[in-house]
């Protein structure tokens, strides 16, 4: 690929995508906040840890077609893995309703229809993090049931933040996901969630 066509298309979905995702951390964090009676301890809670950006920016520059940036973490656990699962579905069916709305509000004359593309990116990032969340769930919960076991404490190393951190930016500069998550699941669902927005 040609450095400037590259360097368009990452600039272009920095800039597209920067927005919906810094809302969706922040909203997936209050309700994961909200339910399990536990608040953050600064408003930025959700954005302020490198497994946010790192990942994001890598998905980016590689230019995948899956993007994803991990909020920080309230809890641990699957429980709250969950709880953020079922938060990135609401958002993004409040983005298929956005979405939906965008297409029938044309901005003003003489000015681009971001609120039309960030409308769609908040519907389409919120589904690829739902399918994200959803798959490592079931993972999870076997995970819990071996750190409480014998085999605990050396499978706790294996948790920390850092680690997880680097499997996630290695994760996003792969096309695994774009293959395992992308085409049989994210793609063919934001197809259908676009049209029928489309015809809604």
């Amino acid at each position: 690929m040609d450095i400037g066509v590259w360097l368009e298309i990452v600039i272009r979905q920095i800039i597209l995508y920067g927005l919906p995702v810094i809302i969706s951390l922040t909203c997936v964090t209050i309700i994961e906040a909200r339910l399990l009676h536990h608040s953050p301890p600064h408003p930025f809670y959700a954005i302020s840890w490198p497994g946010t950006w790192l990942p994001w920016i890598t998905s980016i520059l590689f230019t995948r077609g899956v993007i994803f940036a991990i909020p920080q973490p309230l809890l641990p656990g699957a429980r709250a893995a969950l709880y953020r699962f079922l938060g990135h579905v609401l958002l993004s069916a409040a983005g298929f309703l956005l979405y939906s709305w965008s297409l029938n509000h044309p901005p003003p004359t003489g000015l681009p229809p971001l609120h039309h593309w960030w409308t769609k990116l908040f519907m389409f990032y919120n589904l690829c993090m739902a399918c994200m969340h959803l798959l490592p769930l079931p993972g999870q919960w076997v995970g819990e049931m071996l750190l409480t076991s014998k085999y605990g404490a050396p499978l706790s190393t294996l948790s920390d933040r850092c680690y997880t951190i680097g499997i996630y930016t290695l994760l996003a500069a792969s096309p695994f996901i774009d293959l395992l998550l992308g085409e049989p699941v994210i793609y063919p669902i934001y197809a259908m969630l676009a049209n029928g927005a489309e015809t809604l």
